[in-house]
């Protein structure tokens, strides 16, 4: 006959279930099989981020919003996409978690050093070859077969018992009139060696000017908790970044233990920018090229104007003939680029604006328009001039007397 088991899946039981079904006969001979069930890697804790709106200007507020078990103290961390394509490996999930468990399963009966291995104490069947027809039969173990003694030892089960756990086994017979027991080799499984390793809507409001000089790799690292309701929002001021923000959190709870959020995404825009590209550090009296891109997401043609301000920190050749203007039609670019040689140490700050203008010189066959906000951009970098030459260090030795 069948039958159906019905089983809860809970997390406790992650990422392993393995199930044992045995029946023992009115002859004690014991009958078993088993099964793994592979389970979804799930935490206790649910754990739920979001950012309303999912889109936003650099420099304004959105809205953060968690939800974890009630009182739970959760930590945040919202990263420049850019910095999860280095090492995406290590990014955390539930089954990096459960990768830090030191025990996942348990197979065989041999554990470090100790051998835990049973040898079938019950006699073998002596049984005699059957004449038929002329053909001589012998009786013998099945090599393969295996029995209860065989799932148990699979499952890593110790069992104390006087039932019959193993198979029948028939006694051969050898010259001398010897008799010995046949073995079936199975494969012995170590135990696994513990894992120590464990786009919705634009903001509206934009101002005549955007000026941007804030561009961390980490906008979020911080510690949160929730209230008795499981709820917590944050308020937060978006990085002048023109990029895509990744958030995620995990948190603990005395009652559910620990949880983690899926990754969710924030991305920072606004249609019209500029970009600066230059080196991180240079040596004084050394020129490098600063370059400023304009970029165009509007459904127009733009004319726009670009300039570097003047400063006395450096010099500043334009490496073209200027323009009054450049034309940056829809989804295209416009590069203007400067030799630049710092004349001062330490961070010498670059300011490089670029507005759209109202003029009615077409680009091309294309009609110019004006956005009605958010007409300039200006992006402020800094660059560290360090001092020409070579580092020397010096050691000076002196004798200090102790009275008293």
């Amino acid at each position: 006959g069948t039958f159906q088991l019905t089983f809860l899946v809970e997390p406790a039981v992650a990422p392993l279930a393995r199930m044992l079904v045995y029946t023992t006969s009115p002859s004690g001979e014991v009958i078993a099989s088993s099964a793994d069930f592979q389970v979804e890697n799930c935490l206790p804790n649910k754990v739920r981020l979001s950012f309303v709106p999912k889109e936003g200007l650099p420099a304004s507020n959105t809205h953060l919003q968690l939800h974890a078990s009630p009182r739970s103290l959760c930590a945040l961390r919202a990263v420049d996409k850019s910095v999860l394509l280095m090492k995406p490996e290590d990014e955390l999930s539930p089954s990096f978690v459960y990768d830090l468990l030191p025990l996942k399963e348990i197979r065989g009966y041999i554990f470090k050093d100790y051998y835990l291995e049973e040898d079938n104490v019950n006699p073998c069947l002596s049984l005699d070859n059957i004449i038929l027809n002329g053909f001589v039969y012998i009786p013998i173990s099945p090599d393969g077969e295996g029995d209860t003694y065989d799932i148990l030892k699979e499952l890593g089960l110790k069992v104390f018992t006087s039932s019959r756990i193993y198979k029948p086994e028939i006694c051969q017979h050898y010259p001398g009139h010897m008799m010995e027991r046949s073995y079936s080799i199975t494969a012995m499984h170590l135990l696994d060696d513990f894992d120590y390793e464990v786009t919705d809507h634009m903001a509206a409001g934009n101002p005549e000017e955007t000026v941007r000089k804030y561009f961390p790799e980490t906008w979020i690292w911080d510690i949160v908790s929730v209230n008795s309701e499981g709820n917590a929002d944050l308020d937060v001021t978006i990085p002048d970044t023109i990029t895509e923000w990744k958030a995620n959190a995990f948190c603990t709870s005395a009652d559910t233990g620990f949880g983690l959020s899926q990754t969710v995404s924030f991305r920072a825009f606004q249609p019209f920018f500029v970009e600066l590209t230059m080196p991180y550090s240079v040596v004084r009296g050394e020129s490098f090229m600063l370059k400023a891109t304009i970029f165009n997401y509007l459904t127009a043609c733009i004319r726009v104007s670009v300039s570097l301000a003047e400063s006395t920190n450096f010099l500043a050749t334009p490496l073209e003939k200027e323009e009054e203007s450049y034309c940056v039609c829809v989804n295209e670019r416009k590069t203007v680029a400067w030799t630049v040689t710092p004349r001062s140490l330490g961070q010498v700050e670059f300011s490089v604006s670029t507005e759209a203008l109202q003029n009615q010189q077409p680009c091309g066959n294309a009609v110019t328009e004006t956005p009605e906000k958010g007409q300039k951009d200006t992006v402020i970098r800094q660059l560290m001039v360090e001092p020409e030459g070579t580092e020397v260090e010096t050691t000076y030795n002196s004798v200090l007397c102790v009275s008293g």
